[in-house]
Parts: structure tokens; sequence; C-alpha cells
């Protein structure tokens, strides 16, 4: 699955202008990229200056940008396979007694093909593995996109989202429970599952948190799996390559090559080699190895996607078949045609990128060779990236089995690494945590939320900073959008249920009501005609409305 959600955003997001003053880079002028000079490249991301300078040429790339929204939108036009809400298991907040909602905090989400997730922020306890600590996410309320069918939300293991500029649309104004007749407040995204598990703080009887903000994720064609806490040395052969994220919103590091075979997809223009490189943003939510289909506004003198397409011919039943080189930050990583073609559809696993993405996208075709390590110990000031070749006979957990915890020496000496910052201490993981291949396109994992734990299986994503589950509207929180999984007004038989019942228990209430009056009234009317029968003796009338009883609500006789 390639998202094309917010894609050009975030890029332009971290495509900041130049910062003032002296170039970092202007007594280095190199002609062409060798290992050396990648490498430099790449160390400029270790601080902000140099991040600045990597990303100022960005916006640049995208040739036209109205251009390009506008195909975006074209994509984006609708759904031929519905949502089917009653597939996904729910977030119930009545049955947890640690649930909270946080105050004045919208859940809403846009993407570019028309998926949506709204909803509100709530607050509980969250576990993953043998890990658990309150944590904010997205109470998603409502959702229409079938990437999310039979799954119960989404975890996101990217980095932080900038916040959104633009202010949430107002909530339905339905008098039904739960909508809020009020404004809405801003949307803002709660923080990443694993930074709520690495926070500050010591452990308690309802806390047991994660040591080392980092971790680290690889596939195989049936099975994936991730460390928390670092990575294991005994899942790799080979060295570990470090390099540094350049980017402090998505896992992106330098790519300087990308060839097919021995043909040069990036074939540079620019001389001059901060402009020689383009972002490789590290995704296990895109299948595929994405690619340009432009010449990136004169970055590179033709469309690497074209000419990809123009050596294999027929992109489904390639005429070359040959392997992917991609050179990030001076090392080279062999993605090799069994990787990329998929032979049981018979189909490339290589698309074009989206409308006014200026970058390759390097998807589950890498992690199925390759374990990457994300160490997020000092970020915002530093996210490192470790890159290791799959030791063959290193077999991942069984989704259905049960987390394993790994106890290794941390003064191992015998782990290779490369390029590692001065003083940099190597993270070794604390568990490993089963993940679920969807036939090689999507990887889901098992949490659990609130207290006593409810349990779901949701998308794991490295390339989304998403942490939103399929939640019930209740009375106590507002709902900003539909209620498609229950207490609402929309899409729910739950809720015409229920209001049956209110109606019912309401009629018999108002019943025994009328029934006491019906009662009282019976018994004065006795006791009224009891005194006139007295009063009347055996000669008065039989009706108790006697001449006497009339003379005294009248005053007297006519």
């Amino acid at each position: 699955m390639v998202r094309k959600c917010l894609a050009v955003a975030l890029l332009l997001a971290i495509a900041t202008e130049p910062v003032a003053g002296r170039s970092v880079l202007r007594k280095w002028m190199g002609q062409a990229h060798n290992e050396k000079q990648a490498q430099r490249l790449s160390m400029l991301s270790r601080t902000e200056l140099g991040r600045a300078e990597l990303s100022s040429h960005l916006s640049k790339l995208v040739e036209n940008q109205a251009q390009a929204e506008a195909e975006q939108k074209e994509q984006g036009e609708g759904f031929q396979i519905a949502f089917v809400p009653a597939n996904s298991s729910v977030y119930n907040p009545d049955l947890s007694h640690t649930f909270k909602v946080v105050p004045k905090q919208a859940f809403q989400l846009a993407y570019a093909d028309n998926t949506h997730l709204k909803g509100f922020q709530a607050n509980d306890v969250v576990q993953l593995g043998d890990y658990y600590d309150f944590a904010n996410f997205g109470a998603v309320t409502d959702c229409n996109s079938p990437d999310f069918n039979d799954v119960d939300g989404i975890v996101g293991f990217g980095m932080p989202s900038p916040a959104a500029p633009a202010p949430a649309p107002p909530p339905s104004t339905s008098i039904m429970p739960g909508m809020s007749p009020s404004g809405a407040p801003p949307v803002t995204l709660p923080d990443p599952l694993l930074f709520s598990l690495t926070a500050a703080g010591v452990d308690n009887a309802e806390v047991h948190k994660l040591t080392r903000r980092a971790f680290s994720f690889f596939s195989t064609d049936t099975k994936a799996e991730i460390h928390l806490g670092g990575f294991d040395p005994n899942a790799i052969i080979g060295q570990l390559f470090l390099t540094p994220s350049i980017s402090t919103h998505d896992y992106s590091v330098v790519a300087v090559s990308l060839k097919y075979g021995e043909t040069e997809l990036l074939d540079f223009t620019p001389k001059d080699p901060r402009f020689r490189y383009v972002p490789a943003i590290m995704d296990s939510g895109t299948s595929c190895l994405v690619m340009p289909d432009s010449n990136l506004n004169g970055l590179v003198k033709s469309s690497p996607f074209g000419t990809w397409k123009s050596i294999v011919q027929e992109v489904d039943k390639p005429v070359v078949r040959d392997d992917f080189k991609i050179n990030i930050a001076g090392r080279e990583f062999i993605i090799p045609f069994e990787t990329w073609y998929l032979s049981d559809s018979n189909q490339s696993c290589v698309q074009q990128a989206p409308p006014g993405f200026p970058g390759l996208l390097v998807g589950d075709v890498f992690f199925r060779r390759y374990l990457v390590m994300f160490d997020l110990q000092h970020y915002p000031e530093q996210v490192i990236i470790g890159i290791g070749e799959q030791k063959p006979d290193y077999v991942p957990l069984d989704f259905y089995g049960e987390a394993k915890k790994l106890h290794l020496d941390k003064t191992m000496a015998s782990v290779n690494i490369s390029q590692a910052p001065p003083g940099y201490s190597l993270p070794f993981a604390s568990d490993r945590i089963p993940i679920y291949n969807q036939l090689e396109t999507q990887y889901f994992m098992n949490i659990s939320v609130g207290n006593p734990r409810q349990n779901f299986t949701v998308i794991f994503d490295t390339g989304s900073s998403v942490f939103g589950i399929f939640t019930k509207c209740i009375p106590d929180a507002p709902s900003y959008g539909g209620c498609v999984f229950g207490g609402g007004d929309q899409g729910d038989d739950t809720l015409l249920i229920e209001g049956a019942l209110f109606v019912l228990s309401m009629s018999i209430g108002l019943c025994m009501v009328g029934i006491g009056i019906n009662m009282y009234v019976r018994k004065q009317h006795d006791e009224a005609e009891a005194k006139a029968r007295q009063r009347t003796g055996a000669s008065g009338n039989s009706s108790a409305y006697t001449t006497d009883m009339i003379s005294g609500y009248y005053g007297g006789n006519p």
C-alpha cells in the first residue's frame, strides 16, 4: 500500500529556507559522488544547520504544485471497496475505569485518497508486549477507508508530525448523546506510542516503561518482527551500517545513487554536492520501491521511473531482469530481482511516486532483505538509522505466539558497526514482538488498551506517526464526525436498539406514574362517596354526586 497521505506536505514541511550566514558546505564542492563524499553529505544532518541546508532545495523539486495537487485529488475520488465497520473490534471507554477524555483535543486526519479518520482524543493505559503506560491516542469514531477493513486501528512508529495549521471543522449539531454542539478545538495529533512508552517517569503498578526509545524492523516473505529497545545482533550478518536521518519528521536518508543493473537512474545534473541526492524514506507502510516519474525540476537528467521502464519494456513482465542497487550515504545495498518481483502474482513491486513527491519511498522490498534499526534516543537533535543484512537462519516469531524477552550483553564486542557518531552507544533490544505479514503488503501487530485490557489488532507503520483506535461514541466525549462503530446516530443498529429500550422504559415509567395517580384519585373519590352516603342516609340517591355535594362545590342549590 503506497500512502499518498500528506507526502508532499511532510517533505515541504522539512524544506525550510536556507539559513542565513556562511554555508557550511562552501569549502566542499566536489564534482561527483564517491563513498567519502556521500558519507560527508549524510553526516551534515547531525546538526540543525546541516539539516536546514540539505532540505532547503526540496520545495524546488516539485515542478508544478497546483498540477500535483490536482492529480492527487483526481486519484482520490472514492473507493470501489466498502469499509465494513462490523469486521473491526472496537474500544469501549465505558468498560475501562482508567479512561479519560483529553480536553479540547479533536482527532481528524484527511488523506489524498479521500480516506478520513475522525474522533476525539482519549487517554488510557496502552500495552505493547511487556510494556505499558498511560498514553494519548485518537479515539476514532469515524473511518471510511477499505484499507482498514478487518483491523482495529493504526499504530505508527514514525516521528511526531508537525502540528496541523488548519482548525478542525465544527462537530455535528445532533442532539444525540456524545455530540457536542460547540465548535471543535484545533486539531493536533497525539504522540506516537513509542514516545509514550519511553517518556520520562518511573515504573509502578500501572506503568512499566521501555528504557530506550529505539526499535528495529524486518520482514520475510511470510512473517515479520520488531525489536523493542534497539536491535538483536543475532538477526544480522556482517556490519550494521549507521547513518543519521536528514529529517525530524520522517525516516529520511541520503540516497546518492539508484541503479538498475549498471544503469544509473538518478543521473544528477547539479555539480554542487548539496543537491546531488534525493531523500529516501524508510517506510514499512509502502509495499514497493517507489521512484519519481519526472526529472524533479531539472535535478536529474530524466525520469528515473521512465528510464527503468524503458529498460524492462513491460513493467509486470520485465524483459531485462536485474537487481536494484541503492546507495545510501555511501553504502550500496542490493534489492534482488526475486525480492522486488512478486512471482506469486506475476507483477513488479516497482511504482512511480505520488504526484509532487521529490524522492524515493523504500518499502517492504527492502525490509525483506535488511533489518533496519531506528534509534530516537536523542530525538529531535539526532535520529540514527542502522541497516544490516538479515541472517538467513534467523526465524521471526509466529504472530499467534507470544513476545519473547531478550537478554543481550551490552558489552558485546563482536558487533561490527560503521559511521557511528562520537560517543554513540549501540542500543540492544530487550523484546521481540511478532508482526503479522499480510501478503507482503501490510503489517499488523497486537496491542491492549484500558483497564481491564481490551485487545486489538492494528496496522504497524514506520512511515506514519498516527496512533488511533476504533472507538465507540459515548455521551461524555465529543464526536467530530459519524459514529460508525456504535454509540451514535450514524450507521449503528445498536443505537436503534438503545433508543427503543429508552422509549420503552420511559413508556413503562409513565404508565406506572399514571396508574399511581389513578389509584390515588380513585381512593379520594371512594372516601368522598362514603362521606356523602353517611350524610344522605338510606333515602339519598345512589349517586355520590348528590345535591349536598353539589352544594358543597357551588355554595347552594338552584
